[in-house]
């Protein structure tokens, strides 16, 4: 007879019917649908009722804990931007936990803005730029990366590049494949999906290396080890950017060797995070078996940590709200005294929302 740990790491079962017609409702609804549908968790509009009795406040992140993770993140911070001067601490964060989901913690509005544009930095300018972390692209195109710039003070990043330019062409690996070239445009706003950190996820075998090179980005791994307690260790990261028209299907992540939580941080847009998990766990598995679900609107800043029992739970992102990222991250990666190539660029982020999972792969 297989075992429970056996069963949660099967990487070809198939998702329940459930949540697959959770998930094809809410990719098809309109976002003033959305906006109207009381079934959905949203902190920031207030939970019902009903909501309240299964979403309940279990714990406190507090602001001086928060602000110890901000500082120790901006020491970091390599000039790419120059970071407004934070005069005031940062709130603390209620932490949520859904009682039907045992290890499903929800934290809003956890990231500071400050730490947002920081991540967002990290993530887009200085960790995409390095060969190291692959990207969706890797396989099929030879990547012109940008290069050092005179002040090693800062990273190198392809939003220095050209938007067209014969000299930085994303050229097809095969000549004979129906790829066809791409410039730096076509690259950030449309072809890059995912870029994965640390510890190397194959998405072809859906496994990990036994042995990594590639180390995950210290100053990413404080922030999340000071936030939440040492409760896991990063050692790898999927960085995820979508568009509003963009989804992730019903999944799981279970790949890893190892029982401790991931933990992941919502940049840019709201999208929509539908999870799912049996309602009779000693049920034989199948895909017509009955399903506990919720749906949360997940907001810039907002983190869900998948831990215990959820941490092997079947979920999916059906859709992304368009104009719903914040005001003051709209122009990323545009700020008072950034670097003048960045202009170009002016509104990247307006139509992004970019989500990193930050997990321990080895237990």
């Amino acid at each position: 007879m297989e075992s429970s740990n056996d069963r949660h790491h099967d990487t070809h079962a198939m998702p329940p019917q459930a949540i697959c017609n959770m998930y094809k409702k809410y990719q098809r609804m309109t976002d003033p649908a959305v906006d109207d549908d009381l079934e959905v968790v949203d902190f920031k509009r207030g939970l019902t009722d009903a909501q309240k009795q299964r979403i309940v406040p279990v714990d406190t992140v507090s602001s001086d804990l928060i602000d110890e993770a901000r500082k120790s993140f901006e020491k970091g911070h390599t000039g790419t931007n120059k970071l407004p001067q934070v005069k005031t601490k940062p709130e603390a964060c209620t932490v949520f936990e859904h009682q039907d989901f045992p290890g499903l913690r929800l934290f809003p509005s956890l990231l500071p803005p400050e730490c947002q544009v920081m991540f967002i930095d990290r993530l887009l300018h200085r960790d995409l730029s390095n060969p190291l972390h692959k990207t969706n692209i890797h396989h099929d195109f030879d990547i012109p990366y940008p290069p050092l710039p005179e002040d090693h003070d800062q990273p190198p990043s392809f939003f220095t590049l050209p938007h067209s330019s014969k000299d930085q062409v994303f050229s097809p690996l095969n000549p004979l494949s129906n790829h066809k070239p791409l410039n730096t445009v076509q690259f950030l706003q449309k072809k890059l999906r995912w870029l994965t950190l640390g510890s190397q996820y194959d998405w072809i075998t859906r496994s990990y290396p036994a042995v990594s090179p590639t180390p995950f980005p210290s100053d990413i791994s404080d922030l999340v080890t000071t936030l939440f307690q040492n409760s896991f260790t990063p050692e790898s990261g999927v960085v995820l950017l979508y568009s509003p028209k963009d989804y992730m299907p019903v999944h799981r992540d279970v790949s890893e060797e190892c029982q401790r939580g991931l933990a992941s941080f919502t940049l840019g847009c709201d999208g929509l995070f539908i999870i799912a998990r049996d309602k009779n766990p000693e049920e034989e598995e199948n895909e017509e078996r009955e399903q506990e679900m919720v749906v949360i609107r997940v907001r810039s800043g907002d983190v869900v940590q998948m831990d215990d029992e959820t941490r092997w739970s079947w979920h999916a992102m059906p859709k992304v709200m368009a104009n719903t990222c914040p005001k003051w991250l709209e122009d990323w990666p545009v700020c008072e005294g950034g670097r003048k190539e960045f202009e170009k660029w002016r509104g990247f982020m307006k139509g992004k929302r970019v989500n990193i999972s930050c997990r321990q792969v080895w237990g």
